[in-house]
């Protein structure tokens, strides 16, 4: 299993100071063990919701006032993250 950034994530976490780019990295290890081990995405244990509308078929895994947008492909055992940021801006498309 292998996590890909686009580069709306990669912005972010460039910009993102230590504490915050370190609670990220974390809560995604915890994600892709989750995933990899167990083969399910841990809704309850790290606040994890699908997303509807015209984010439809993605989630949103939240670190305190942090949106992280990602989809899981288990056929090709990746999970990509599509966008992180704060909690008002990370919805605009």
């Amino acid at each position: 299993m292998a996590i890909k950034f686009r580069k709306n994530a990669i912005k972010f976490l460039e910009k993102a100071n230590l504490e915050d780019a370190s609670k990220i990295a974390e809560k995604l290890n915890q994600l892709l063990t989750f995933v990899d081990e167990q083969g399910i995405i841990p809704f309850t244990e790290l606040d994890i919701k699908k997303m509807r509308g015209n984010w439809e078929g993605f989630y949103r895994l939240r670190i305190g006032k942090i949106r992280i947008v990602f989809l899981v492909n288990i056929d090709s055992a990746e999970i990509e993250i599509y966008t992180i940021g704060t909690r008002g801006d990370i919805y605009k498309k």
